[in-house]
């Protein structure tokens, strides 16, 4: 009998555990816009490290042109990489020596939202200390390219996707199968990180 006893106390508190961790250190968040392509609602776990590649949530920031509203981003470029603009957009050069050579990503801009109001691109030429560039896949979307959103202070970013839900296949990815669109129409590509904490 208290064995019996012992094992249903064991297997609720596992299971007291077990929801008390998922309730605090994850959040389940509808991507709502149309800034990560194909993505519908993403899995995050609260994390301190972020890294190059992450789909980010970043809770109640405040934005000019949107408001204050919950964002799903990725991680573009991170404290010390390089922000050069062009007649193509702006590209970020990471100061990482396992990516100096890699071909670093255009991200084309725009001169108005699609309501019509102004953007301006972003001045800052180095990433500081504290700070991450986020954009999203679509062409489209407001973000760190433009001043009005600028560059995200880590300390407002909740956590990174643990998994996401898409209309693509296969329907539920996590971990290392996150993908990122890459510049050659609708083919994937895996991310440069895949770290999840």
């Amino acid at each position: 009998m208290k064995a019996k006893l012992f094992k249903l106390g064991l297997g609720l508190g596992t299971l007291f555990l077990l929801c008390w961790v998922v309730t605090f250190y994850t959040k389940l968040a509808l991507c709502a816009s149309d800034s990560l392509k194909g993505i519908h609602y993403a899995l995050f776990l609260k994390s301190a490290s972020i890294n190059r590649g992450d789909i980010v949530l970043i809770p109640n920031y405040p934005v000019p042109y949107v408001g204050e509203k919950s964002l799903s981003k990725r991680v573009f470029g991170l404290p010390g990489d390089r922000i050069s603009r062009d007649k193509e957009g702006i590209k970020i050069a990471s100061q990482d020596p396992d990516l100096k050579n890699s071909n670093p990503k255009h991200l084309p801009l725009l001169e108005k939202t699609s309501k019509g109001e102004p953007l301006t691109p972003l001045s800052e030429r180095v990433i500081p200390a504290g700070y991450v560039f986020v954009a999203g896949d679509n062409t489209r979307s407001f973000d760190s390219r433009y001043e009005e959103f600028g560059l995200v202070p880590i300390e407002k970013i909740w956590g990174k996707a643990l998994a996401v839900f898409s209309a693509q296949d296969p329907v539920f990815k996590w971990g290392s199968q996150i993908w990122e669109p890459n510049n050659e129409g609708d083919k994937l590509r895996p991310l440069v990180s895949s770290s999840l904490f």
